[in-house]
């Protein structure tokens, strides 16, 4: 499966782990090896803890909870969060001035932005205006969201166990 530097349609991984819970910090060695499962021969590099390519052409955001991952793909800038379905804490909601009707989708909304635009004030603030969110099913009892400038209509989705990587 060879990832094309044109891409035409959004490419969603969700990677599973069998055993317990993915690390903090574990992300980078995963998207590395899938890149090279994928035969994706872009520079990755890391700045302040985001991961982009070198190429211009490819956009890429990751975020895991609990047991499963997600790594997105896309010719434009990308920001992807993924949550286990659970409910907020009134605390956070109000501190956070979340969604009452939805706390969880405003969260993960809020936390795609901030991978979109690197800025973690967007937890308290507005998304910019040409912000467009995609949720995405995934996975059963997860919650994911895309947030991208542009509309993304349709996802190639993949699912992987970590052992295949």
């Amino acid at each position: 499966m060879c990832l094309s530097v044109s891409v035409k349609l959004m490419q969603l991984y969700v990677i599973v782990k069998t055993q317990g819970r993915w690390a903090n910090g574990s992300s980078e060695a995963i998207l590395r090896k899938l890149c090279d499962l994928i035969d994706l021969k872009e520079v990755l590099v890391y700045t302040s803890g985001k991961p982009h390519f070198l190429n211009d052409k490819l956009f890429v955001s990751v975020s895991h909870s609990e047991n499963l991952m997600v790594i997105a793909f896309d010719s434009s800038e990308i920001g992807i969060d993924i949550e286990k379905n659970r409910d907020i804490k009134k605390e956070v909601i109000d501190r956070v001035t979340l969604d009452e009707k939805d706390p969880l989708l405003d969260w993960c909304q809020r936390e795609a932005t901030i991978k979109l635009c690197n800025d973690p004030e967007y937890l308290f603030k507005k998304a910019p205006s040409e912000t467009t969110f995609k949720t995405e099913q995934v996975y059963d009892g997860f919650t994911c969201v895309i947030a991208s400038k542009k509309p993304v209509s349709k996802v190639s989705l993949y699912h992987l166990k970590e052992s295949s990587l």
